[in-house]
């Protein structure tokens, strides 16, 4: 691996070992989120029993962990395509990365209140 795709104007070493945690936890918690929601399944798949699924643990738990690290893999790939078109400024990538963190916030908290809406 070459260190200039690790340098901190590409992205840094953080934000790519990320990216690749993140996507193997998308997919593990994708696959982990279908086999709970398809084959060990309370009752029949349906709006009126998403609650009660919801409400064992397991799915929630999941699919907070699904929602955190899409959230985050994807902003992060935002940042790297931003940074490879040339956001070449330290304080310009300083707002930018402001900005993400900011979004991804929201959106993480958005999701949960979605989500804990059920449970309650």
């Amino acid at each position: 691996m070459r260190t200039a795709v690790l340098e901190r104007e590409r992205g840094g070493l953080w934000p790519w070992l990320g990216q690749r945690v993140t996507a193997v936890l998308v997919l593990v918690t994708i696959a982990v989120h279908l086999v709970l929601t398809h084959y060990i399944a309370i009752g029949e798949l349906s709006f009126d029993n998403i609650a009660d699924r919801l409400a064992g643990g397991a799915v929630l738990i999941n699919d907070i962990v699904l929602l955190v690290a899409a959230v985050y893999h994807g902003l992060n790939g935002l940042r790297m395509v931003v940074l490879d078109w040339g956001l070449s400024t330290v304080a310009g990538r300083r707002v930018f990365d402001i900005m993400l963190w900011l979004a991804g916030i929201a959106t993480i908290a958005y999701g949960i209140w979605a989500l804990w809406a059920w449970v309650s």
